[in-house]
Formats: structure tokens, C-alpha cells, sequence
């Protein structure tokens, strides 16, 4: 992939986390909230849903519970868990602000609103094995 200013994060941390599916969706929300290189606003558009409820749920220590909003939290942690590890914070924050060719010269913030998440992971997925372009 072509990211002429994105820095790679070459650190590997060795702390155990328990696994993606073993987590429940308000540790998945915290994690999410935490590392998700924009705001919480754009992390609402993303879960289809407002700004609000995405603090309600981080208030309530409950986490969504309807179906899509728990697939679509998953998506983004799983995105944001790979990108931690191949950018920098400020790298992972500019990846999703630039507009690639591999994303026909979008964001991968707008593909991920339109529901390809698949093309972010593997954007992400080739950079962390070394074979974007």
C-alpha cells in the first residue's frame, strides 16, 4: 500500500489480552473508544448510531446489545487491534484521514461507512505483512 508519511510501528507488545471473542461488547467498547484515532462522533456514524448513546454505553459499562451494532464494534476493534500494531497512534489516525488508491481515492474512514471493512483489514492486514505496495 502506498502511505508516502505513515510511520510503521515496529514495537510488539506481549501483554496478554484476552481474545476478540471472548471479550464482552463493553470491553470491546472501551478498547475501541480508546485507541479510535477520530472522534467519538465519527465512531458513532461508524456503529450507526448517535453520538450519545456511544457515551451512554460507555457510562453504563453495558455495551450495545443489538446484533449489528455488536458485528460492527467487532469490525472496528479487530481494524483498530491490527492497525495499533502496524502504525504509530498518529499513523493509524492519518491512514484513516487519506484518501488511497486502493480504496478507489477514498478513506478508509468513508469504507468503512459504507460497510467495507473487509478492504480496510486488508489494507491493513498487507501492511502489517509487508506486501503493500
Amino acid at each position: 500500500m502506498a502511505l508516502t508519511n505513515l510511520k510503521i510501528n515496529n514495537q510488539v507488545t506481549n501483554a496478554p489480552r484476552p481474545h476478540l471473542k471472548d471479550q464482552t461488547p463493553s470491553l470491546r467498547l472501551n478498547y475501541v473508544i480508546d485507541k479510535f484515532p477520530l472522534s467519538r462522533e465519527k465512531l458513532a456514524q461508524l456503529l450507526g448510531v448517535s453520538p450519545r448513546t456511544v457515551n451512554r454505553w460507555a457510562k453504563s459499562d453495558v455495551g450495545p446489545e443489538r446484533r449489528e451494532h455488536i458485528e460492527r464494534l467487532s469490525r472496528i476493534h479487530e481494524i483498530i487491534e491490527l492497525g495499533v500494531k502496524v502504525y504509530t497512534a498518529q499513523g493509524l489516525r492519518d491512514f484513516f484521514k487519506t484518501a488511497l488508491p486502493e480504496f478507489e481515492h477514498q478513506t478508509a474512514f468513508d469504507m468503512l461507512s459504507i460497510g467495507k471493512f473487509d478492504a480496510v483489514l486488508g489494507a491493513l492486514a498487507a501492511d502489517y505483512e509487508g506486501l503493500g505496495s
